[in-house]
């Protein structure tokens, strides 16, 4: 009996634990060389995945590419639905560089709401993440809009991942259930 009483705390006590789901945007770091996978819409020109140094910017945040944004009279935007689960935790981030040419603009949505508005962004040349906690409603998207006149801004590690669990939750929680089963091992025996 004991140790069925174990396994139900057991699995109550993982199932408790968020889940990793890692990046479940496609080519987030666009380390495919291009824009596979994102849908891309209005101003687009002088947009494009680049490896190296361009313009400013030296090399991508994380890996190999990133993407470097140029339009010129009006905002180009890169948008993604995603599937996720209802009502689970959501950390949507990503990393932009930018030296504030003037004009240029730089915006974030999900599902619609937007959660960032910048003109004319300066990240001083360093790469800048930018994080927000969302909600999951069984489907969701994100959209960037970004405009650069007469430049480019970078863009690199787009992410929409679940929250991991810390190290020492982990050890905690086995330390507990090492204890449990050690106690209730103890009780049968006597």
């Amino acid at each position: 009996m004991w140790k069925s009483i174990f396994g139900v705390v057991a699995l109550l006590a993982l199932a408790s634990l968020p889940l990793y789901a890692g990046n479940i945007l496609t080519n987030g770091g666009f380390e495919t060389g291009n824009f596979s996978g994102w849908a891309a819409g209005g101003n687009f020109e002088d947009t494009e995945v680049v490896s190296g140094h361009f313009y400013d910017y030296s090399g991508a945040e994380e890996g190999a590419w990133y993407a470097v944004l140029g339009p010129v009279g009006g905002d180009g935007t890169l948008s993604q639905t995603f599937s996720d689960i209802l009502g689970a935790p959501y950390t949507f981030s990503f990393w932009l560089s930018a030296v504030g040419d003037n004009p240029s603009d730089f915006s974030a949505y999900w599902d619609g709401t937007q959660l960032l508005s910048v003109g004319d962004p300066n990240t001083g040349d360093v790469w800048t993440e930018f994080t927000y906690a969302e909600t999951g409603t069984g489907s969701d998207s994100i959209q960037l809009n970004f405009r650069d006149d007469p430049a480019y801004m970078a863009l690199d590690n787009v992410s929409v991942s679940t929250a991991i669990p810390e190290p020492a939750s982990l050890t905690l929680l086995a330390g507990g259930l090492i204890a449990l089963a050690f106690r209730f091992r103890r009780r049968n025996a006597a």
